[in-house]
């Protein structure tokens, strides 16, 4: 895979621990995964979410400028990525100004497709925001309301979701265990993070799933649709991964 590629990779991961370490969401605003959030941008540029959403020629066309502006700042993120590397504090202070300009960025993006998505579209694309989001996507209000979650409830899944964070931040801290360090930029180390990642989730969804009755698994069903590959979402374009030289 190309380096730029593998910048897009390194830059969605960090972004999703950035994620994790935030406020809970509100509404669905930047960062909140479970009303789109960070998903509403791959709708510009990974096919195989496009698939999913059946994305027409005409609404990729009308979409196309914020697409053009997307890889600007993709290419701008690369340049980052590079002037940081190896120094932390650097990194988190680069990562911090980038995520301000994305929030703006994530702001237009959800504008601009509640325009040009069908009532359909949207649907699914809050659906799969929410299987990206996972165990933080029960502490967005639309889908707290829809579950009719208790306060006991709400507190159990703070602390699975906290404990989640906990490993996340074990998981990425240190070493340029995140893919960077002293050696610089990691892909196969950057990969197995992200395999590391989706287990944790998984296993902290698992946890959050004994906590509702058997009425709200099922309305939490219908709020997630049915399964969306979310690793597709990992790959800059959707694409197949190429394999190692």
């Amino acid at each position: 895979m190309r380096a730029s590629r593998w910048v897009a990779a390194v830059l969605f991961a960090a972004g999703a621990v950035a994620v994790i370490e935030a406020q809970p969401p509100r509404g669905g605003g930047f960062g909140g995964f479970g009303q789109g959030g960070g998903v509403n941008a791959r709708v510009l540029d990974n096919a195989a979410l496009q698939a999913e959403l059946k994305v027409t020629a005409d609404q990729k066309e009308k979409l196309r400028p914020l697409a053009d502006k997307q890889k600007e700042m993709m290419q701008r993120g690369g340049e980052i990525f590079k002037e940081a590397a190896g120094d932390k504090e650097r990194m988190k202070e680069l990562f911090a100004e980038n995520q301000e300009r994305q929030k703006k960025f994530q702001d237009e993006v959800k504008a601009e497709l509640t325009k040009v998505l069908t009532a359909d579209q949207q649907v699914r694309l809050k659906q799969v925001g929410r299987q990206v989001a996972g165990v933080r996507a029960f502490a967005d209000d639309e889908v707290a309301a829809a579950l009719k979650l208790t306060d006991e409830q709400k507190g159990k899944i703070k602390g699975i979701g906290d404990d989640l964070q906990k490993d996340m931040r074990e998981m990425f801290g240190g070493g340029g265990k995140g893919g960077g360090g002293k050696g610089g930029f990691d892909p196969e180390r950057m990969a197995e993070n992200q395999k590391k990642m989706e287990k944790l989730n998984k296993a902290a969804l698992g946890e959050v799933q004994d906590v509702l009755t058997d009425d709200q698994k099922a309305k939490w069903k219908e709020l997630v649709g049915d399964p969306f590959d979310t690793s597709k979402l990992n790959q800059f374009g959707g694409g197949p991964k190429r394999p190692k030289d």
